[in-house]
């Protein structure tokens, strides 16, 4: 499985938090990005490509929230020192 990104556990809730917004559809709304697809990200379905990433990076920066904040990089197994 090749190295991808994912969004940290506990990232939704502290952004709904931050923005005051109770559920994760108002904050898919506020960010700009189909709940469905945002959905399935959080569910570990699909990984945030680059337009997801950039939205959510320029909704948190005003915030002080930066991208190791946001996400996390999960290393390919395979390519890990044993």
């Amino acid at each position: 499985m090749p190295p991808t990104i994912r969004l940290r556990d506990g990232a939704d809730e502290r952004l709904k938090k931050a923005f005051a917004l109770d559920t994760d559809t108002a904050l898919a709304n506020h960010i700009g990005v189909d709940q469905g697809h945002y959905s399935r990200i959080l569910n570990g379905r699909t990984s945030p490509g680059p337009s997801f990433q950039a939205r959510l990076l320029i909704a948190a920066e005003k915030l002080g929230i930066d991208f190791y904040d946001l996400f996390e990089v999960v290393p390919d197994p395979d390519l890990q020192d044993t």
